[in-house]
Parts: structure tokens; C-alpha cells; sequence
């Protein structure tokens, strides 16, 4: 059996080796401007292999960063690899192995998918209690008072979506229509002001 092509790219070529080949600069930290977004100020770490961009939310591994650069396929990028690295892997790819690279894209994007809506709810139910914690208890709105009454369920959930257990986040996010219900609720009135 052949090994898997884009296990060897990842094995021998790190987010980091990529990212420092094809451009980018690393600051002392080993930081880099992320070049997925209008990055002012080092966001993307590496770790393990792979780079996570702070602001953005983008990650991933060695193959991710170079589709990511220069578009195209997971196939292209991992030829792109191949080539600028010299590792010598089989031009041939098999359907198994095309298939489970589309696989692993399908997850990938959905834990991309994921992961950007956790930073977002992070930072929105933030800014709720952030509403609940400088309410004027003179002249409260209902939404005030909402966002009052459910501080505690706000503070679980940003908790939850920060520190918790991958098999707890997923469950909320399984019913996140009762939180982007209650962020909705108390952010777009309170904004309207």
C-alpha cells in the first residue's frame, strides 16, 4: 500500500517551513501577519505543524497554508509542496486517496465553519453581558433587563465556547438557534440607540 501523499507533505513540511518558503516573515515570537486577512500586527502562531490565525480564525497545516496562498486544489498545493521541497512523492493518486483527501477537506471546511462561528459567539455574547454589566438601572430597556436576567446563562455559554470540552461546544453549537436567538434579541435593539 502507498502512503497517504498529503500525510508525507504534512509529516515532512511544517505550516511554519511553508509559511517561511513561499514569503512569509516571523517575528522573534515565531509570529506571522496572517495574508488572509488585512493583518496590521502578527496573528497567525504556529504549533504542532500548523498555523492558527488569531483575528481570522484560519488554520490548518502545511497543504491548507499553501491552497490558501495560492488557491486551487488540496492536489495542487500538495504537488506545489512536492516540487518546491523536493520530497519525491508519486505523481499518481489513487481514487481511495482522492477520496479521502475530499474527506478530509469536507471536515476541514466544517471545522472551519465551526470555528468561525465560535470566535463570533465569543465575542457577541461578550459584548451582551458586556450590555448586562453597565446597565443604567435608571432607564432599563427590556432587552436591558433581559440581558440582566441572563447574564449567568451568557457567561456559561462564552466559558463553555472558550475552555470547554470539544464534545460540549459541539452540543451547543447543535443548538445554537437559542443563542444567536437571545444575541440577537439584545445586541440589535441596544445598537439601535
Amino acid at each position: 500500500m502507498t502512503p497517504d501523499p498529503f500525510l508525507v507533505a504534512r509529516e515532512q513540511v511544517s505550516a511554519q517551513d511553508a509559511a517561511r518558503h513561499y514569503g512569509l516573515t516571523l517575528d522573534r515570537r515565531g509570529w506571522a501577519l496572517c495574508p488572509f486577512h488585512a493583518d496590521h500586527k502578527p496573528s497567525m502562531s504556529f504549533k504542532g505543524g500548523r498555523y492558527r490565525c488569531w483575528s481570522c480564525g484560519a488554520s490548518g497545516d502545511s497543504v491548507d497554508l499553501v491552497r490558501g496562498l495560492f488557491g486551487g486544489t488540496y492536489w495542487e498545493a500538495l504537488q506545489r509542496i512536492n516540487q518546491d521541497f523536493g520530497l519525491g512523492l508519486s505523481g499518481e493518486i489513487t481514487p481511495q486517496q482522492r477520496a479521502e483527501a475530499q474527506e478530509r477537506q469536507r471536515i476541514r471546511e466544517l471545522h472551519q465553519r465551526f470555528e468561525r462561528w465560535r470566535g463570533d459567539t465569543i465575542n457577541q455574547l461578550t459584548a451582551c453581558i458586556r450590555v448586562a454589566n453597565t446597565a443604567d438601572w435608571g432607564n432599563l430597556t427590556d432587552q436591558t433587563a433581559e440581558a440582566i436576567r441572563r447574564r449567568e446563562q451568557m457567561e456559561y455559554w462564552a466559558d463553555l465556547l472558550s475552555h470547554g470540552a470539544a464534545s460540549e461546544q459541539m452540543q451547543l453549537f447543535k443548538e445554537r438557534k437559542q443563542v444567536e436567538l437571545l444575541i440577537s434579541s439584545i445586541l440589535t435593539t441596544t445598537r439601535m440607540k
